[in-house]
């Protein structure tokens, strides 16, 4: 009998609870579904983060990517959709010259809501080819009308010139020959950034130390760079004597002290331009 009193005792007070806790709490957030995208020729991870205002490394991570440039026509990609959260009232208000300074924790797509705008037209204005890395500090231009940053670098790498041109501004402050890649791995043309930095990189594919490393785009599942003359397992200078002709395996080759200058000269973030 004392156990199904303690039954019926415990019964009504869970019924009671229940009853309370759903007359005082609210609904349960319910997560946004995700879309199913069918890849189309053309398209690519960067594409598609822009046009569903996700991130890159969202739509590998949901479908179990480990290389963003392996993608095909005709496959069926899940895109996380954003939680969608208001940003807060205190969120900082752009710059009186039209620009915004990224803080720790923004990404493109926050950015573009805040400012009611989109990631893809604010990664146009920036020359961002991959959302998911701006940085903190960044100083990104919110509309066409904000005039870019005076002393602004950027690096211009010309192939049919073989040279390499870095500006502060308007202002040439190195010009030096240059080597871009040899058939079948010809340097990619287009809008880059430097994206990483590294004292001396490894290339283990050839077995060679590439000196003063200027990460700025991905091939495959190798980053290019722009970096010194490379050197051999048995401390020779590959390449030396051919600078001013196409050489390389892709990335942009200048002597050793050209190297090193635009190394310490370039920050994180800088532009890079490869034209034909």
């Amino acid at each position: 009998m004392v156990k199904t009193r303690y039954s019926l005792a415990t019964g009504l007070l869970l019924a009671l609870l229940v009853a309370v806790g759903s007359a005082g709490a609210a609904p349960p957030r319910q997560s946004p579904e995700p879309i199913i995208h069918v890849v189309r020729s053309g398209e690519n991870l960067f594409r598609l983060s822009l046009r569903y205002d996700t991130t890159v490394a969202a739509i590998m991570a949901a479908n179990g990517l480990t290389n963003a440039d392996t993608i095909y026509v005709g496959q069926q990609l899940i895109i996380p959709t954003a939680a969608g959260d208001p940003p807060p009232a205190d969120q900082p208000s752009p710059a009186g010259d039209g620009t915004y300074r990224v803080r720790p924790g923004d990404t493109l797509s926050q950015i573009a809501r805040r400012f009611n705008t989109t990631a893809l037209d604010l990664a146009r204005l920036n020359a961002i080819t991959n959302p998911s890395t701006i940085y903190a500090g960044q100083v990104l231009r919110l509309s066409g009308a904000a005039p870019a940053a005076a002393g602004a670098k950027r690096v211009v790498v010309d192939i049919s010139e073989q040279h390499l041109y870095a500006y502060a501004g308007d202002q040439l402050v190195y010009s030096f020959v240059a080597s871009t890649g040899a058939a079948p791995t010809y340097t990619r043309t287009g809008q880059f950034y430097v994206q990483s930095k590294i004292p001396n990189a490894y290339g283990s594919s050839w077995d060679i130390w590439m000196p003063h490393w200027l990460g700025i785009y991905w091939a495959g599942g190798s980053e290019n760079g722009i970096h010194a003359l490379p050197i051999l397992p048995n401390g020779g200078t590959l390449w030396a004597g051919y600078l001013g002709t196409p050489i390389s395996y892709g990335c942009v080759v200048l002597g050793t002290y050209e190297a090193a200058s635009l190394y310490e000269w370039a920050d994180l973030g800088t532009p890079v331009t490869i034209r034909p």
